[in-house]
């Protein structure tokens, strides 16, 4: 990925060490860290070095430091900006690191030229999808314990393809982006993927995860062709080893996105219409030419669970208990 500086400069005593020690522990960042809280220090390294993005308490700035090698300067505001300065860029100061992260990505793409980062990293990735011609058996939960199942031994991604996902009720979150975003970024900028991925996606423990798309419509609306683009363009910044796609029949061509998954798990029930429909199913991919996918479907029979969506930990529930275990014993057999 391509590499810059972000510089913090702040006074409050541990404020910056923290925020750059939390920054610089985050993988695949397309910017090394550096802390000041001495202003001396600061410009002593500005003539010998350059900065991509000054993050800088706002009763701090001076006109001088627009004359130094600085491409973007963002405030660290408390709340307050003095008046010579309200033009500038500036980010809540005590909001979460992660939140201050995800916006100085967002300016990062602004200022900062990453051509051919797509090609920067070379790592065998497996898409894996979890799709059924059967709903409502559980096929959300099944991919996000799968997910999470994954995510402790690789570095993994969830894609929610659903038409109506609720995350923002389950997860109690407020999404500032989703993967409508997303795709919108990747078809001004491609070579802005990776940045803009990292500003985007949220992380349920180890399980990194796309917030879903808010309007449905952009499933139905684009062509099923960059949808597929976009996750292989995504497999190929190397930043992911699984990638796992909850996919639903509202993608217009469900099958140009299973053609490229390596897996797909497929959720049934012991019932007799569930039945009819897979058969149904089976016999389409056959005459639609699409028979290769039948070799990869790993058909994952349901057990009876009852799940309680009291809090956003009911998926940490579900990883250890006994469906967690059952999604253990799916994954080693199919491995």
């Amino acid at each position: 990925m391509c590499g810059g500086v972000l510089a913090i400069y702040d006074l409050e005593p541990g404020y910056a060490d923290s925020l750059m020690q939390y920054i610089n522990q985050k993988q695949n960042m397309p910017f090394k860290t550096v802390a000041f809280t001495n202003k001396v220090a600061l410009y002593e390294y500005l003539k010998e070095g350059h900065i991509d993005i000054l993050l800088i308490t706002a009763n701090e700035m001076e006109k001088r430091l627009e004359d130094e090698h600085i491409e973007k300067i963002i405030l660290l505001s408390n709340g307050k900006i003095f008046s010579e300065y309200i033009g500038y860029a500036s980010i809540y100061k005590y909001q979460s690191s992660e939140k201050i992260i995800r916006e100085v990505l967002d300016f990062f793409v602004e200022v900062h030229n990453c051509e051919n980062v797509l090609e920067n990293i070379s790592r065998n990735v497996e898409i894996i999808a979890v799709y059924s011609p059967v709903k409502r058996i559980g096929q959300t939960i099944l991919s996000l314990t799968l997910g999470q199942v994954l995510a402790s031994d690789y570095t993994a991604l969830y894609i929610n393809m659903e038409e109506f996902s609720a995350f923002d009720k389950i997860f109690h979150q407020s999404y500032e982006g989703d993967l409508s975003d997303l795709m919108y970024f990747y078809k001004q900028s491609p070579d802005t993927l990776p940045i803009k991925l990292k500003s985007i996606v949220h992380t349920i423990h180890q399980l990194d995860y796309i917030p879903p798309l808010v309007y449905s419509k952009d499933l139905r609306n684009i062509n099923t062709g960059k949808w597929v683009e976009l996750i292989e363009s995504i497999a190929a910044t190397g930043m992911y080893e699984k990638i796992i796609i909850d996919l639903s029949s509202v993608v217009a061509d469900v099958f140009s996105i299973l053609n490229i998954s390596s897996k797909v798990y497929m959720p049934i029930i012991n019932d007799v219409v569930s039945s009819m429909k897979m058969s149904a199913f089976e016999e389409y991919l056959i005459r639609s030419e699409n028979s290769e996918i039948i070799d990869k479907i790993i058909k994952v029979k349901m057990p009876q669970f009852h799940i309680d969506i009291e809090d956003e930990s009911f998926i940490d529930r579900q990883l250890w208990n006994e469906f967690g275990d059952y999604v253990r014993s799916v994954l080693k057999e199919a491995a």
